[in-house]
């Protein structure tokens, strides 16, 4: 059998590439398919425009706010012109949460969602029982020196959407971008909470913060970041990292904002039938749960977050973190939001380095919006 032969574009930390790469062999031997692989970064992934790169690539690994835009500028092709309507209602039912929702516009489904995260909370077990389940109990602990928050721009803005939603008051909810009132609660805590941790925690993300928590004895927390189930198997670095829900006022673990990241098809393929094929079958239930997820993979798919084996490997990770993931809340599917993203992210984060929330600063996050949303 002839294989065919592919290029993707992924991003470059071991749950992006590495779940794909070590997956190609199973895809060559069950569909023919061979994929070649480039990583970009995380801050590339989360900002780089779709536009700049579809066309040297046959699957990309994409961002779900960045779909409106992608679809706009002819980037990307929808799934109801590649994959049967069994398999497309397969992958809706076993998503996780509102993940393979995400990826829907315009009455489309223009990816699929191979990896799910959200904002989720993590401790060192050797340090600490738990982590706090309400947001007064993080302040408690950070009062303490042992928290960690990373909160460069994107970031806040993430603590951000993720504390407006659990307040009842979404970003966008209703037609109306930031409710003003809402926003300033929200931005006073958060300055809150950043005086309380490391100052270079407004430089760091994730990952940067999670390492630090696995690498040295400083510290027992770290709160509202994106779950990686990698720190959460033996071996992957010198200290273990467990995760939990995210913290909340109420302690339901509702309104984290989801993210993750959804595989699409180019619409410069040359082989759209072979490329939408492989992107199903690492979507599948059996694939992500298996040889995708024991890599170093974190699944879009429920069957994957319910597997015994997948669990043992990654310390309930999965298991741990679920309730937030279905309660996550999504951001909006709107042509710009991108743009409205990262200018409002520099503004909050502004906002709270300089330990000053201003009215003023609160409604240029509506300005903003304005100027960059086209409905």
């Amino acid at each position: 059998m002839s294989v065919v032969q592919l290029r993707g574009m992924t991003w470059d930390h071991p749950r992006g590439l590495d779940s794909v790469v070590s997956s190609n062999e199973l895809l060559i031997e069950k569909c023919g398919v061979s994929i070649e692989w480039t990583a970009r970064s995380l801050l590339a992934f989360g900002d780089q425009p779709i536009e700049e790169f579809y066309r040297d690539y046959d699957l990309l690994v994409i961002d779900h706010p960045h779909v409106p835009d992608a679809v706009h500028a002819n980037g990307i092709v929808p799934f109801e012109n590649l994959i049967s309507e069994d398999v497309m209602s397969e992958l809706a039912r076993t998503s996780v949460g509102n993940s393979h929702n995400s990826y829907k516009y315009q009455g489309k489904q223009w990816a699929l969602a191979i990896d799910t995260a959200a904002q989720v909370s993590a401790f060192r077990a050797d340090k600490a029982d738990g982590v706090p389940i309400f947001w007064s109990g993080v302040i408690t602990e950070a009062r303490k020196k042992t928290v960690l928050w990373a909160h460069k721009p994107v970031d806040a803005f993430s603590t951000f959407a993720t504390l407006m939603a659990q307040k009842g008051k979404g970003l966008y909810d209703n037609g109306i971008y930031v409710d003003e009132d809402t926003a300033e609660e929200s931005l006073e805590f958060m300055v809150e909470l950043a005086t309380l941790v490391p100052d270079w925690c407004a430089t760091s993300n994730p990952i940067d913060a999670v390492e630090i928590l696995a690498t040295t004895n400083d510290f027992a927390h770290a709160v509202c970041m994106y779950g990686y189930s990698n720190y959460s198997r033996k071996g992957f670095r010198e200290h273990l990292v467990r995760y939990d829900d995210v913290p909340s006022f109420d302690g339901r673990a509702s309104g984290s904002q989801l993210g993750g990241a959804g595989i699409a098809v180019s619409s410069a393929s040359t082989n759209q039938a072979a490329a939408g094929n492989a992107a199903a079958f690492l979507s599948l239930p059996e694939v992500q749960s298996g040889e995708y997820g024991l890599n170093s993979g974190q699944p879009g798919n429920l069957a994957a977050w319910k597997s015994y084996q997948l669990n043992e490997v990654a310390n309930n990770f999965f298991f741990n973190t679920l309730r937030t993931l279905e309660r996550a809340w999504v951001r909006p599917r709107i042509l710009g939001w991108p743009d409205v993203q990262f200018q409002s992210s520099l503004i909050i984060h502004d906002m709270i380095t300089s330990r000053k929330v201003a009215p003023s600063g609160v409604a240029s996050l509506n300005a903003i919006f304005a100027k960059y949303i086209q409905e």
